[in-house]
């Protein structure tokens, strides 16, 4: 039976591999059922075991070793295990003895004597590894790692004769993916075996690799970069302080190399050794370290060289750090007298490019520890105010406070700051800097304070100083950062603009950090200080001076107290202007309301704040002031937006009785008097009319299944006329939308599916009046347009079940021969409204939003207005589809677009002839991503001539002509804006940077390239610079990018 088996496994597993793990499996069931021995299994292979054929010998171990795969990890006895191993070890170079070996080392009866066998037979049958194609070497040391990962303790009985056995064994190796197991053994080697009689030998296994110059294939499929065997060979190099007799050698002889490459590696090497090598190995060479890589740094052609060769230095003295603790001196000490010594000679000259590198080194060291710190602040702080106070003029000055600068970074960084301890300093130590502070702080003050303006440089310097000061943790008393916070206060609001008031800005940023750990101090001095400054009236105000103010004030309360103080003060300050301003125009209040909603927004989207307390002043009171105001500013739409926008914020951020409430009050807007209650009209509850602002808002606060009187079921149809008819009659557009925007919310949020029908005979009726002319007295064509939109917009959001439906209704408006020409226009206009983004009809208000939706209006709306403008003979109506098509494309993501290409580039061609600006903004952002994500689409399309004919026409300015070809001169019909112009020449640019020739045509560039280039001369002289830089650009592009056979001047 078992010889049965066997024969059928050898014949089937080259033809059919699942009928042959099928045997196996079979095999194996009759083992575990006792039907034939182990042994029945062995023996029935002996006429294949011993072929002279290596193929036959393969798959009869293979069985083997299928049919051991397919058994419980629990059925093979220990002994059983013993006599497959010996089998298997006496086969290994049979194909699938390691597999077998690999299967029979994770079993839990494999043992210590078995594992040290299998490594002995590798070592005795595979001296030749190199000899063998790489997926065998490669199943090898897998089998190798497998032994080391599971069965170290057993190899590593071995001694010597595993750890020569094994590096022997992969020396010479080159192929990558063999090379990153090989690293991670030896690495294991290197650290938990004896290698003290080995050393040389163990370098000289990894250091032969030095450095990695492997560049991985085209599409390697097994992903191995340069970087993850420099990563690996670096963690074999560090692994063991033995290495370093051998190491720093060979690495400070290469570090004279001139590849940036090699010094980048060398100097990553040093600074892995630094932390893994002991103390005591590093300081005998800490010395001579420094010495060598000090002039990557001191003398720096590449910023990324000198950070890792700072890394090295700050690695060394951390290293060293950790035995220098009570020791007068110490090898840290011996490190850091010549660091230090060479430094100061430097800084004898502070501008000096040597004395900025010094800084460097200093701020690297001295951040290592505790103990590095205080050596170098004990022998550079007194040097420093030596210098400053030799130093000629101010630009030395700067400098030696941008190194002091640095010191006070690697100050906070081994003290700690006021917002966290440092881990350098577990115990708390008393910060060193302590003994130099009233220096320094006399120093900075006077840099900041007493410095002419013009000297902005100076003056930014000195500000970062005095902040980091101000961060050192309990260096300095409250008085005295209060004191800093003064300065930064006047520099804000006393001092002139100057330049880009860079200044100003960051001493803005300074205040905007202490308020973090400080709150108390901005509370009590700069909040004073700053809305001192803003006026008590629309009539006083002037936008540049309380603007600044405003905008620090909101960049400065982060903290929930500071938050809390200035919301309070606001506030009052609206309440005052509320009171007291007249007028038409209320800019100031304005801003302050504006300051208010972004401190509001970013409490409860930042720090996720709930905004409850601001509830019954701010929603419920000045609703309540709202609805009783008959002039001011709270019947000013503006002031009326941005307050509703305030209200939404915290009704949205509030407690669900809160959100209930508002939902009650949504038209009575907390009336005192509600005698009328929610059965009065809509007109007569929004009284000044500009109260629709408010309810708008109100009402897209509040979330969907929301129960009271407005939102029955019964009520909304009602409400829904009431509003378009309230709508209708209003003078005010931002009226009319308001109450537009309510009646797409009803729609979307409120009305059920089965409910609809009214809805859509409400859309029937206004498509079918938009069919009249004229219009009805009442409304206006504009007005009826703009409903029907919002409608449909509100029931696509939502993927109602007619949406096709309303999709194709809408692109019927466009039909001049079923509506009035003046309504087809205005509904061309509107496609670009139906997918736009728009802060009521948003997914913070809970408006229903599916991701299909977007799909599902590019697909419905993409063939119809294709196929309509195909067929369309009047030149208006073609106009309109172009201008339909390019509001629908602006609004689309582009992987949606992307499919649809070869059906929408004769489109988007033409709306580039339209002169509608919109449409040819929109049609050239289009069009830049088309080039962009898929110019193989374009070359396929064979319209690029077409294209870049029409963007040179287009990018040319209208005063200038365009020359033909032949000579004649065709004037530019009309102008186009220098957004469109720019765009233009940005798409031409993009054409040969994704336009190419391939193996098998030329670029079909090529041939254009003298009449762009050409075209292309009269977009330079464009009167707008951005203009005028994007066809700089265009020019190169074309120039450097379209190889021509002629290299002719133009």
């Amino acid at each position: 039976m078992a010889l049965s088996d066997a024969r059928d496994y050898v014949l089937a597993v080259e033809s059919n591999k699942h009928e042959a793990a099928q045997i196996a499996k079979a095999t194996a069931q009759k083992l575990e059922s006792r039907q034939i021995t182990l042994i029945d299994v062995v023996q029935s292979l002996g006429e294949y075991i011993n072929d002279g054929d290596d193929k036959i010998r393969t798959r009869a171990i293979s069985y083997l070793v299928a049919v051991i795969s397919s058994l419980p990890a629990k059925f093979l006895s220990r002994q059983q295990i013993q006599v497959l191993c010996q089998f298997l070890c006496d086969r290994i170079e049979d194909g699938g003895a390691l597999d077998g070996l690999a299967k029979l080392q994770s079993l839990d009866r494999f043992t210590n004597d078995m594992a040290q066998m299998v490594v002995r037979a590798i070592f005795e049958h595979f001296a030749d590894l190199q000899t063998r194609n790489q997926a065998g070497r490669y199943r090898v040391l897998q089998l190798v790692n497998e032994l080391l990962d599971r069965h170290r303790k057993a190899v590593r009985n071995m001694g010597d004769e595993s750890l020569v056995g094994i590096t022997q064994l992969v020396a010479g190796e080159k192929d990558p993916r063999n090379l990153m197991l090989i690293f991670s053994m030896l690495r294991v080697l290197m650290v938990e075996w004896d290698i003290s009689g080995h050393v040389e030998m163990m370098f000289d296994s990894v250091y032969a690799y030095f450095p990695i110059t492997f560049r991985p294939p085209p599409n390697d499929p097994y992903g191995i970069t340069a970087q993850d065997l420099k990563d690996r060979l670096r963690d074999c190099l560090a692994s063991t302080a033995l290495f370093a007799p051998h190491t720093f050698p060979n690495m400070l002889d290469r570090l004279d190399s001139t590849s940036n490459t090699v010094k980048k590696d060398v100097l990553q090497t040093l600074a892995a050794c630094a932390i893994n090598y002991a103390p005591a190995t590093m300081s005998q060479y800490s010395i001579t370290l420094w010495d060598a890589v000090k002039f990557e740094v001191l003398q720096a052609q590449e910023p990324d060289l000198a950070e890792e060769a700072l890394l090295v230095l700050g690695g060394i003295a951390k290293c060293l750090s950790t035995d220098a603790y009570g020791l007068t001196n110490s090898a840290l000490l011996q490190y850091l007298k010549p660091i230090n010594k060479e430094c100061l000679e430097h800084l004898q000259e502070p501008a000096s490019r040597q004395a900025k590198a010094s800084g460097s080194i200093l701020k690297a060291i001295s951040s290592a520890s505790i103990q590095a710190f205080e050596i170098v602040i004990k022998a550079i702080g007194p040097a420093l105010f030596t210098i400053y106070q030799s130093a000629q003029g101010l630009v030395q000055q700067r400098a030696v406070l941008e190194i002091a600068n640095q010191l006070f970074e690697a100050s906070i960084e081994v003290y700690g700051s006021w917002a966290a301890l440092s881990p350098k300093n577990p115990g708390g130590r008393e910060n060193l800097m302590g003994e130099f502070k009233d220096k320094f702080v006399a120093i900075y003050s006077q840099a900041l304070m007493g410095t002419v303006k013009e000297e902005v440089s100076f003056r930014l310097t000195a500000a970062n100083g005095l902040l980091l000061i101000s961060k050192m943790r309990s260096m300095l008393s409250d008085d005295e950062i209060g004191l800093f916070v003064q300065y930064f206060d006047d520099v804000v609001l006393k001092e002139e603009s100057y330049g880009r008031d860079e200044l100003k800005k960051r001493a803005m940023a300074a205040l905007a950090e202490i308020s973090h750990f400080k709150p108390g101090l901005i509370s009590d001095i700069t909040f004073p200080a700053f809305l001192a400054r803003l006026p008590d009236s629309e009539e006083d105000a002037q936008s540049e001076q309380y603007n600044p103010v405003l905008e620090g004030l909101a960049e400065i309360s982060v903290e929930k107290d500071l938050q809390g103080t200035l919301m309070r003060r606001l506030l009052n300050k609206v309440d005052l202007l509320f009171k007291s301003s007249q007028g038409t125009a209320f800019p100031y209040t304005c801003s302050i309301l504006g300051t208010i909603l972004f401190v509001l927004n970013r409490a409860a989207t930042v720090s996720q704040f709930p905004l409850d307390a601001y509830y019954d002043r701010v929603v419920v009171g000045l609703s309540q002031r709202a609805t009783e105001a008959r002039g001011g500013a709270l019947t000013n739409e503006p002031v009326l937006d941005l307050l509703g926008r305030i209200m939404n914020l915290i009704i949205r951020h509030s407690a669900a009785d809160k959100i209930q409430m508002a939902a009650e009050n949504i038209y009575l807007l907390f009336r005192t008097d509600t005698s009328t209650g929610g059965t009065a009209e809509i007109s007569a509850l929004l009284e000044p009319p500009t109260l629709a602002l408010l309810s708008t808002w109100l009402l897209a606060a509040t979330p969907r299944n929301t129960h009271s009187s407005v939102l029955n079921k019964a009520q909304i149809p009602r409400i829904i006329e009431d509003l378009i008819s309230f709508a209708s009659k209003s003078s005010s557009h931002a009226i009319t939308q308001c109450c537009l925007l309510q009646v797409a919310l009803y729609v979307n949020k409120h009305v059920e599916t089965a409910d609809l029908d009214y809805i859509d005979a409400l859309l029937a009726k206004r498509l079918l009046a938009l069919k009249d002319e004229p219009m009805g007295e009442t409304e206006c064509l504009e007005f009826s347009v703009r409903l029907t939109f919002l409608l449909i917009k509100a029931l696509i959001l939502r993927l109602a079940p007619n949406t096709n439906q309303y999709l194709t209704s809408l692109v019927d408006l466009l039909d001049e021969r079923q509506y009035p020409k003046e309504v087809s226009r205005k509904a061309a206009m509107g496609f670009a409204t139906i997918l736009s983004s728009d802060d009521v009809l948003s997914k913070k208000n809970a408006v229903q939003i599916r991701l299909l939706a977007p799909q599902r209006v590019f697909q419905t709306l993409t063939p119809l207005i294709s196929e309509k403008f195909k067929v369309s003979t009047s030149p208006s109506e073609k106009e309109n589809y172009l201008i339909a098509l390019s509001g629908v494309l602006a609004s689309v993501p582009s992987d949606i677009v992307m499919p649809e290409l070869p059906t929408l580039l004769p489109l988007l061609l033409q709306s580039l002839d339209v002169t509608d600006q919109v449409v040819k903004i929109a049609t050239l952002e289009t069009l830049a991503v088309v080039i962009s994500n898929n110019p193989s689409a374009l070359e396929e399309s064979g319209h690029i001539p077409a294209l870049a004919k029409r963007l040179i026409r287009v990018a040319t300015f209208a005063k200038s002509n365009s020359p033909k070809p032949g000579g004649t001169v065709e004037a530019v019909p009309s102008a186009n804006l220098p957004a469109t112009r720019r765009l233009a020449a940005r798409c031409l640019a993009l054409l040969p940077k994704y336009v190419s020739s391939t193996g098998t045509r030329a670029n079909p560039l090529l041939g254009l390239k003298r009449e762009v280039l050409h075209g292309l001369t009269g977009v330079l002289d464009d009167p707008k610079r951005d203009v005028r830089k994007e066809a700089v650009d265009a020019r190169a592009a074309w120039l450097r990018g379209v190889d021509d056979i002629t290299d002719d001047d133009v």
